[in-house]
């Protein structure tokens, strides 16, 4: 099916459309060559598109122009590429169903959700040998403890990492990873990308990394794509000069661009009130007699900036969840809001939320697809709904219907997202941007930002911590890149199980 002697793609002077006759998708031909001794990492502001041209999407006009020279003719390049972009496959039906022993028809476990993707017995793989591919690859990329959890109690991290191992199982000759190590802890990312480094030539690896991300040192070349197309591709050292130009300009947005902003011309004043924001006072969470929170002490006050860090499945969402109420376990006096302890008759799910503007992995899954994008922002008014509000809500401090309207153009003008524009049509960034401005719209007490800006481009990132960098509330982040997060000045990190946890200043 593959002769390895020859290039894997080729293109030459490419033209590349969406369709026949629509506008190219770059305004510049395409010509580039990739061997199967090179290992490649697509970057720059376009590079998905690039891979998606890679993986065999797109019109190549004339026809000939793109070609796939390693596989026989008889095989269409999009059957034996695997390009992974980690959008979300499985939509639990609720927030809280990571948390609860809840499934739905849809659920299951890691195991099954693996096994689905191995490949036929067309490639040549009796069923034995199908079974040696999913355990060596499970195996190495530590999902081992994990293959009987279901799909929706798994971390984002770890998600992603399933993610990758099921593009492996598909039996592809080429895989594209896009962002691969988008919201993986240290410990993880080491691990995969020494596993990316060593799959070649069974399949072919080609990485898409955002400009700021390490290059692995595995990569031999780089090709650099903005919005007129390729700007340059061949070895790190010939690429070595774009590079470090994308790096700053990049740069520049931060030191160059002022956009005279400030967040009290969108957003009053955070209004006067008690210091102490959240209390929480060693607490204890497991499931089935496995301790994920061990006798936890944190207080928050009015006004900080906490990162609350840890490795993937440390519980940091499960934190979250229980500031939320959206665990079950979070109904406990030990918990405490504003001074007041969290207990069933004195408050309820829609009280504690009212105050509360949350972001996070699992709200983009479940988001409806169907909400404009100003509508997206609207439902920020309301608690425990995505319908937008039908009137004036009382979360808004009493805004008129005039206000909100006012409030919500403004935070897209400023974002430049189009109002209009269906929730599905927006880009990865600008649904990101949409959820963002969802959770900071009503004015919250309490914003919670749990991955919120990973996917978006460098711009927007500057945007939203410039804007929470000029509101006055109470911020905790989730982010294991640091550019990701906002400006932090205290720190808190879960260590999982039976360790403690521990805080301290942000250096």
């Amino acid at each position: 099916m593959t002769n390895p002697t020859k290039p894997l793609v080729v293109f030459q002077n490419c033209i590349l459309r969406p369709q026949h006759f629509a506008k190219e998708i770059f305004p510049n031909p395409t010509t580039l060559t990739i061997l199967p001794t090179q290992k490649w990492a697509i970057t720059g502001t376009h590079k998905t598109r690039f891979l998606e041209a890679l993986a065999g999407r797109y019109t190549a006009i004339p026809a000939e122009s793109r070609s796939y020279p390693f596989l026989e003719k008889s095989v269409w390049p999009a059957s034996v590429t695997s390009l992974v972009t980690f959008a979300t496959d499985i939509k639990p039906a609720y927030l809280s169903a990571r948390y609860e022993s809840y499934r739905e028809p849809e659920d299951v476990d890691l195991a099954s959700f693996l096994k689905k993707s191995l490949g036929s017995a067309t490639d040549g793989k009796s069923p034995e040998e199908q079974m040696q591919v999913y355990e060596s690859v499970v195996k190495r990329l530590g999902l081992e403890p994990l293959l009987s959890q279901w799909i929706v109690t798994l971390s984002n991290g770890q998600m992603r990492r399933a993610r990758i191992a099921r593009g492996l199982l598909s039996s592809p000759k080429m895989l594209l990873a896009d962002e691969p190590f988008l919201g993986l802890d240290p410990v993880s990312t080491s691990t995969l990308s020494q596993l990316l480094g060593e799959l070649a030539p069974a399949p072919q690896v080609i990485l898409g990394l955002r400009a700021h991300e390490p290059i692995p040192d595995w990569i031999s070349h780089v090709g650099v794509v903005d919005e007129s197309g390729l700007i340059k591709g061949g070895t790190r050292d010939e690429v070595g000069e774009k590079l470090q130009e994308l790096l700053d300009r990049r740069t520049s947005i931060f030191i160059d661009r002022s956009y005279n902003f400030k967040a009290a011309k969108l957003l009053p004043p955070i209004r006067p009130g008690i210091d102490s924001i959240i209390d929480i006072d060693y607490i204890t969470i497991a499931y089935k007699g496995n301790v994920v929170l061990k006798n936890l002490k944190w207080t928050v006050r009015r006004g900080e900036r906490w990162h609350l860090r840890g490795n993937n499945g440390t519980g940091k969402s499960t934190l979250l969840s229980v500031i939320t109420a959206d665990h079950p376990q979070s109904w406990n006096s030990k918990i405490r809001l504003f001074n007041e302890p969290r207990k069933v008759g004195h408050q309820n799910y829609f009280s504690i939320n009212k105050v509360i503007g949350h972001a996070s992995p699992e709200i983009h899954a479940i988001f409806p697809s169907t909400l404009t994008a100003f509508q997206t922002v609207s439902t920020g008014f309301t608690v425990g709904s995505f319908l937008p509000p039908s009137s004036v809500s009382h979360v808004a401090g009493m805004l008129t219907k005039e206000e909100q309207t006012k409030r919500i153009h403004g935070l897209l003008e400023y974002f430049n997202v189009n109002p209009e524009t269906l929730f599905s049509d927006l880009t990865l960034n600008d649904q990101k941007l949409a959820l963002f401005m969802r959770a900071i719209v009503k004015n919250p007490e309490i914003l919670i930002l749990d991955e919120a800006f990973s996917g978006m481009n460098d711009e927007s990132i500057f945007r939203c911590k410039q804007f929470v960098d000029d509101w006055g509330g109470t911020v905790i982040a989730i982010g294991h890149v640091e550019d990701e997060i906002p400006r932090c000045s205290k720190y808190i990190r879960l260590h999982g199980g039976e360790n403690l946890a521990e805080q301290g200043d942000v250096e």
